[in-house]
């Protein structure tokens, strides 16, 4: 009894239990998140966003980042959600098979600021909610995503109930019903990437798993074995074999997924599946500076998952972020890529549209494996020939800010600050940060929604 097994570990498991390791990650993926919120708050996404929600109204308890205003827990989880994935800057990870922060990171100061926790409660539900997501998502991942589903809305919205059901301290019985509850509003689709919508499914899997856990605290009623069900899910949303939910739960508790596999942060504004062709093109840029003029051909070596999953004829700033030929000629032109380098404007460059023109992708790498096994995207090359007979080729064994080529401490700062700044003044950006270094010790999460919600008073 999967639902069973999962309800217990998010009930049941104390703070005590959980090694230093995740709550370092936690804390980071929380940091990320606020980061790439405050600068998607200024995006058309996240202005259209945050009106709706102000328009809607809602007990004023938790804050819209950068908005100045609060809302109900669910509102601000589905505004600050939308915010933090609209520029596709958001941290990614494999092992829990979607966007994690952008669907848990919400939930948690939202929950977190109406109830007054504090951050250590914080870190303690984004824990709690990855290890349940990953847990359950591992099995079937990979076919539930190349059917067409996006699992960070689909997936997500297992993560985002899990941590809520954490905050709001709901017992195993009601965790059950929150899953139930989740599983039927579970949804998102890959034929909107290039869109706001793909956002907005970050938003919504925040929002549902909000109001999920908040219906089953005062007795809404599911199917209390919702994941395992023949019609649950597991099997609708595209696992049709039969799933051994011992093994896939065996550690759960015990050790822990977000430390083992960890999280891959972004150091490039796009969809990771071109930051490896992005990482090619910037060596190749810089140790060869080849004239663009003189580009005959450029081979994109990538495999199937990108291939058959990204954009190749970008015509918009959104549809930029998840085109390879974009991102790598832009990367070559350029050298280097930016928040300015996804627009409209940006994307139909004439130069960029003729480098364009000469790309081919040619599928030299396996399919990327999705679950608890993964450690990130495939290995990804650029080759470049010229008309003067000279070839440069590079190759990205493993796309940076993996795990295991992560970004250091210094370098997420750096982002966050970068990211900050947009919204916050430089006192602000120093005063969260500090909060942020120390959210473990942090006795209420109001203390930093107040600076980064910019709103006047903490409740």
């Amino acid at each position: 009894m999967i639902t069973e097994k999962v309800a217990q570990f998010i009930a049941e498991i104390s703070p005590d239990a959980i090694p230093e390791e995740p709550f370092k990650i936690a804390r980071l993926g929380i940091m990320d998140f606020i980061g790439v919120a405050l600068a998607g708050s200024k995006e058309e996404a996240g202005n259209i966003i945050a009106e709706c929600v102000k328009e809607m109204g809602g007990t004023v308890v938790s804050g819209v980042i950068g908005k100045g205003f609060r809302t109900s827990p669910h509102l601000a989880a589905l505004a600050n959600g939308t915010m933090g994935h609209a520029l596709d800057y958001d941290d990614l990870s494999f092992t829990y098979g979607a966007h994690p922060s952008v669907t848990l990171a919400p939930v948690v100061l939202s929950l977190g600021e109406s109830t007054g926790v504090s951050g250590k409660d914080v870190l303690t539900a984004y824990i709690v909610g990855f290890e349940a997501g990953a847990c359950i998502s591992s099995p079937l991942a990979q076919s539930h995503y190349m059917q067409g589903w996006h699992s960070t809305g689909t997936v997500g919205i297992i993560g985002a109930t899990a941590a809520a059901s954490r905050l709001l301290k709901l017992n195993v019985n009601q965790i059950r019903m929150a899953f139930g509850i989740a599983a039927s509003m579970a949804s998102g689709l890959r034929q909107n990437f290039g869109t706001m919508t793909k956002p907005f499914h970050a938003g919504s899997a925040a929002f549902n798993g909000v109001l999920a856990a908040c219906l089953a605290y005062r007795g809404f009623t599911a199917n209390e074995n919702i994941i395992e069900a023949p019609l649950g899910y597991a099997k609708v949303l595209g696992c049709n074999d039969k799933i051994d939910w011992e093994k896939a739960s065996a550690n759960l508790g015990k050790t822990f997924v977000i430390a083992n596999s960890g999280i891959g942060f972004k150091p490039y504004p796009s969809c990771g599946g071109t930051l490896g062709v992005i990482d090619a093109a910037l060596y190749l840029r810089n140790k060869y500076n080849p004239d663009i003029s003189l580009i005959e051909e450029i081979i994109l070596g990538v495999g199937p998952f990108e291939n058959r999953t990204l954009i190749h004829k970008p015509k918009r700033g959104l549809e930029g972020k998840f085109s390879m030929e974009y991102c790598s000629c832009r990367a070559l032109l350029d050298g280097k890529i930016t928040l300015r380098d996804f627009t409209d404007e940006q994307v139909n460059q004439p130069e960029i549209q003729i480098l364009m023109s000469r790309i081919k992708c040619v599928e030299r790498y396996p399919m990327a494996v999705m679950g608890l096994d993964s450690t990130g995207l495939n290995p990804q090359s650029v080759t470049i020939k010229m008309s003067d007979g000279k070839e440069y080729f590079r190759e990205t064994p493993l796309n940076a800010g993996m795990p295991i080529s992560a970004m250091s401490n210094e370098q997420l700062e750096g982002k966050y600050s970068d990211c900050s700044s947009l919204v916050l003044d430089k006192n602000e950006v120093e005063n969260s940060l500090s909060m942020l270094r120390n959210l473990s010790s942090l006795p209420n999460i109001r203390e930093l929604m107040k600076v980064i919600a910019k709103t006047d008073s903490i409740l």
